[in-house]
């Protein structure tokens, strides 16, 4: 197995590749911002990767939309739109869309999102980019109508994927949005605590959640193969990951926990390395000494240096690997002596693949 972090601005988008029955099989988490497929003058990571997945005569297996905020989907709404390679290489679609939400729990949502507007790209809400996505893949006839949730198993394709969130709860949260859409969530800053060490940030440390309803409602994933797992979180809660994970078994039939970690190769963190989306417990039910960050560093300021700072007090020496030298390079720089023998920060060029 191997996957690809995309440069996608202060957004995701995550390639996963692996043989199957003699064939590569692709997975695409995400399209990041929309400059991520491309611009008038550059194409995107995105569109290169889908270029050359065209070019070896692959597919996109399955397309997984995490949830609606621009920095997940705009790439996306690009790659569909006026033929583009999303058009004619995606196989399936997971998406939760606000009418499927809608079937599930029989509440009429606001119709007034359905009616005619500027379809650009630009200056769309994310709701407003969620049900243009939703118009985009509706007659394609390979949007799989079925709400992706905990907690859900898939085998197909020589990979099982367990649904880590949502959760119909965190669902019924985000309904509430597709009837009227709140720009204001609080999940992250302008500012960084970059000036801060390790010791100062760890002192006193309050595990605070993340309180955006689209974060809620965002899908995550572990996906093994074999012997090889892979924690690709999205931008979903902390807390509903670490339910999820306190539910599975080993194969002990035994439950994870601080004492028996689940074992992971890499985790692609919460929302961009947020202080808000991965907590000290959820640190302690994992073994793992790669975490990736996908940001640029712009928006919200992310990634907080006390994530990394929690990881380094669990797991010391771990790596934590960025797709974008200048943040690697800005928390480098912030890192004293101390604190740099604690971790190891590592810009991965998106080009190169993280093997498992």
């Amino acid at each position: 197995m191997e996957f690809r972090v995309l440069q996608a601005k202060n957004g995701d988008s995550l390639l996963v590749s692996w043989e199957y029955e003699g064939e590569v099989r692709n997975l695409l988490m995400d399209g990041g911002m929309s400059s991520t497929y491309r611009t008038t003058q550059r194409k995107g990571d995105l569109y290169k990767a889908l270029r050359q997945i065209k070019q070896k005569g692959q597919r996109i297996d399955l397309l997984i939309l995490s949830h609606v905020d621009e920095d997940h989907v705009a790439g996306l709404l690009k790659g569909f739109k006026n033929n583009g390679f999303l058009e004619t290489l995606t196989d399936k679609i997971w998406f939760n869309s606000g009418t499927l939400i809608d079937k599930s729990f029989n509440q009429p949502i606001d119709k007034t999102h359905y009616l005619s507007f500027d379809s650009s790209i630009s200056n769309l809400t994310s709701i407003r980019q969620g049900v243009l996505f939703e118009q985009l893949i509706e007659e394609k006839g390979f949007w799989i109508k079925k709400l992706i949730e905990v907690p859900q198993v898939y085998t197909d394709l020589g990979a099982k994927i367990t649904i880590l969130s949502p959760t119909r709860e965190k669902l019924g949260k985000l309904l509430k949005k597709w009837k009227k859409e709140d720009r204001n969530s609080q999940t992250g800053g302008a500012d960084n605590d970059y000036e801060m060490s390790f010791d100062q940030l760890l002192t006193d440390d309050v595990f605070k959640d993340d309180d955006s309803d689209m974060n809620g409602s965002s899908i995550a994933l572990l996906i093994e193969i074999e012997q090889k797992r892979l924690l690709l979180l999205g931008d979903a809660y902390d807390e509903v990951i670490v339910n999820s994970i306190k539910q599975l078994r080993d194969e002990n039939d035994l439950s994870y926990s601080s004492d028996n970690p689940l074992s992971v190769h890499y985790v692609k963190l919460s929302h961009h390395g947020s202080q808000y989306n991965t907590s000290p417990i959820f640190l302690e039910l994992i073994d793992c000494q790669n975490y990736v960050i996908s940001t640029n560093g712009s928006g919200h300021g992310h990634p907080d240096k006390r994530t990394l700072a929690r990881i380094a007090h669990r797991h010391p020496h771990s790596n934590i690997w960025f797709n974008y030298l200048s943040v690697c390079s800005a928390i480098n720089t912030s890192l004293n002596t101390d604190d740099s023998s604690k971790i190891n920060c590592k810009y991965k060029c998106s080009t190169e693949g993280f093997k498992l």
